[in-house]
């Protein structure tokens, strides 16, 4: 690093040319309109300060791929505070807290020991209460004379002693916030880093994740939760990367109502459609190979096709026979004459009837494992029937076989 003892002034007036002329920082390809520039607490620079600049970085009015790691002060909650407060255009307001304060989340992005700020900023009008409990309340969506609010995402990084105005990020306008958060998208790793944002509309909750795979490359995904819309998020392949599992429920000739799952998996750079399946078509096709092993005499094969590998692993150990196991599968009903009935007086199924599925059976919501309950009709070579229950669950990854299998408990 070019050594600048001498010629102190025309160091500063450098600075000062790179802090008027500097117009972007490296964002992403998928990013909207960005607003980009540095901003240098400047009763920081001392002598020591200006030393350890990169002449070649203020010149071009970039930055490297990684930043330079330097050892200076950690910036006090207040002073980044109050630098923010200095540099913020008087077109925008910050979101608030209730006590007055910004509301700031603070992370490391660009992971060289120190704090960065990730906060709302709000498009100013006239008399805009930007408190963020004002923002959140529900009740703007009925007021008539609710004139909807600009949202921007700000991000400041902590370098070198000042803070740098890194982003504006765009987000839309809405009447009412819900949530403002920020997550890991890699368990145990600050990068990649998630921030999401999310609004109440009268239909249901849009949010808006915007994922930094480094300090100077985002990527934006966008989800909607509604009555037919919904996002299932979890790591479904034990990668400890989140996963994205969107649910899209609608008509389908024939079918009736299908569920429509799309696998959104992270690249390193962005969340993109991995893989796509569906549930009522598939669950139907599971019951009735299901059927087809029970209608032929196939016990063995229905077992090994319908349960999962726990299960089935059980049944190998087991000294029970496999009518035993057929047994554990379907149950008699609570609270019915089947509860007296012995599935193995059966002697021979003749046949089985299982239910046409005509719409999905199972909850998007929570984390609980997805799992409905299914009557059955078993009748028996002598023309005995029995009514019996299953329950049916579907697999943690509904993109890898098999989706759906009898579920022991």
């Amino acid at each position: 690093m070019r050594k600048i003892r001498s010629q102190f002034f025309v160091s500063v007036l450098i600075i000062i040319i790179f802090l008027v002329s500097c117009r972007s920082i490296s964002g992403t390809d998928n990013a909207k309109t960005l607003e980009n520039s540095i901003i240098i607490s400047v009763p920081s620079l001392k002598d020591e300060t200006l030393k350890s600049l990169n002449q070649k970085d203020l010149e071009s009015g970039t930055f490297s791929d990684q930043p330079t790691i330097l050892t200076f002060p950690q910036l006090s909650d207040n002073s980044i505070e109050q630098i923010i407060l200095n540099t913020i255009p008087g077109s925008f307001l910050p979101v608030r807290t209730n006590n007055g304060h910004i509301k700031i989340i603070y992370s490391d992005l660009d992971q060289n020991g120190y704090k960065d700020a990730f906060f709302l900023v709000v498009k100013n009008r006239e008399n805009l209460n930007s408190n963020y409990s004002n923002l959140s309340d529900v009740s703007n969506l009925m007021k008539q004379d609710q004139l909807e609010v600009d949202f921007f995402l700000a991000v400041y990084l902590q370098l070198q002693g000042g803070m740098i105005s890194m982003y504006r990020i765009p987000l839309g306008s809405s009447d009412v916030i819900s949530d403002f958060s920020i997550f890991p998208i890699k368990k145990g790793e600050i990068i990649p880093l998630g921030i999401n944002i999310s609004f109440q509309t009268l239909k249901g909750i849009n949010s808006e994740w915007i994922i930094f795979s480094s300090y100077n490359k985002f990527s934006l995904f966008s989800m909607t939760e509604n009555i037919s819309s919904h996002s299932i998020i979890n790591d479904i392949d034990g990668d400890s990367i989140v996963d994205i599992i969107g649910w899209e429920d609608g008509l389908e000739e024939g079918t009736g109502y299908e569920t429509y799952l799309t696998w959104f998996k992270w690249n390193g750079k962005e969340y993109r459609e991995y893989q796509s399946t569906t549930i009522v078509r598939n669950l139907n096709g599971f019951l009735e190979q299901a059927r087809l092993y029970l209608s032929f005499k196939q016990i063995d094969e229905f077992l090994s096709y319908s349960l999962d590998v726990n299960n089935y692993n059980e049944i190998i150990k087991s000294k029970d026979s496999s009518f035993d196991w057929i047994d554990k599968v379907f149950r008699p009903v609570p609270g019915s004459e089947s509860e007296v009935d012995d599935l193995k007086d059966c002697g021979k199924i003749h046949s089985i009837v299982f239910p046409q599925i005509f719409e999905n059976p199972f909850s998007p919501l929570g984390n609980s494992p997805k799992i409905c309950n299914i009557n059955v009709r078993i009748v028996c070579s002598d023309g005995y029937t029995y009514i019996r229950t299953a329950r049916i669950r579907m697999n943690p990854n509904p993109f890898v076989k098999p989706q759906f299998s009898f579920y022991l408990d």
